[in-house]
């Protein structure tokens, strides 16, 4: 229902345009990942304090979050949020979502600072979101980065996502962002600690390899994804984990989504975009409450 109500109000104008009746709108910019651990806190806050940026979330806020008083430029990110962020991104022309893909394996043999003692993630995310992100990539506001490719050329990155959103600008180079940047607790507990932006953890599954067995065991072989991103050519890296036992440790985060939990994380992405649509027809206020509170 909610979906064919935001098709008829779309029938009436374009909604690729970057001025609703005359009036500028707050750009949004999202950051979203192709799972925890793939680097959206650290894009986050190089953008937060590299960019002109007038408001971001403290740490994490989903889609649904407002600013607290009148911005132009907004920053926000949930890497989770790849299930929600379509309908509103079909509907809201100042609405930019940034996707940070990182190689699954890297991502799912990284360790949070809240738990040094487990594996943070699990390939579930992995195998939910590839098919979001090849079905909304060519859309021209959701903008996929390469995690890789920002820890090895944050600059080079930064000079792309300012090309892309058109009223994003420099105040500093990513590259200095650990001299200028203040994040907070929370941040730092996913950082780990404040450093330069670097391409160190690149690789880092090669030496969990007991991680890597476990997680094909759970959730099965990944080589076709991997192949279709880029990051193999074939399966034969596969031959790395010929020999090698499963690892038993446990994940911090559940292995494998449940229905319930599904239905919860795509909950209020309908009302989320009549909701932008609303406010771009001028029929609700800019500041009107997050969706989750309707």
């Amino acid at each position: 229902m909610l979906n064919g109500s935001i098709q008829k109000l779309l029938a009436i104008r374009s909604f690729e345009e970057d001025e609703w009746f005359g009036e500028l709108i707050m750009v949004h910019i999202h950051i979203v990942g192709s799972g925890p651990r793939t680097g959206t806190t650290l894009l986050a806050e190089a953008m937060k304090f590299c960019c002109n940026i007038d408001y971001a979330s403290e740490h994490e806020d989903k889609l649904f979050a407002r600013p607290r008083q009148p911005v132009d430029m907004f920053l926000t990110k949930y890497p989770s949020d790849l299930f929600v962020v379509w309908p509103s991104l079909r509907v809201d022309p100042r609405l930019y979502v940034i996707c940070l893909l990182r190689d699954p394996r890297d991502a799912v043999v990284s360790q949070h600072g809240k738990d040094k003692e487990q594996y943070w993630s699990t390939l579930r995310y992995w195998q939910a979101f590839t098919p979001l992100i090849k079905a909304y990539q060519h859309h021209p506001r959701f903008i996929v980065i390469r995690y890789e490719d920002f820890a090895c050329e944050p600059d080079k990155i930064q000079r792309l996502l300012i090309n892309r959103i058109p009223a994003l600008e420099q105040r500093y180079k990513f590259s200095d962002y650990h001299l200028v940047a203040k994040p907070s607790v929370e941040s730092q507990h996913a950082l780990k600690q404040l450093r330069p932006i670097s391409g160190a953890g690149i690789g880092a599954w090669k030496h969990h390899l007991p991680r890597i067995v476990q997680q094909l065991q759970a959730h099965g072989d990944i080589s076709g994804s991997l192949i279709e991103f880029g990051y193999e050519t074939d399966k034969a890296w596969l031959s790395a984990l010929t020999g090698i036992e499963a690892s038993t440790t446990r994940s911090h985060l559940p292995e494998y989504f449940s229905e319930n939990e599904l239905r919860s994380r795509k909950k209020y992405r309908y009302v989320e975009a009549l909701r932008r649509c609303l406010v771009r027809f001028k029929l609700l206020p800019s500041n009107f409450p997050r969706s989750t509170q309707i």
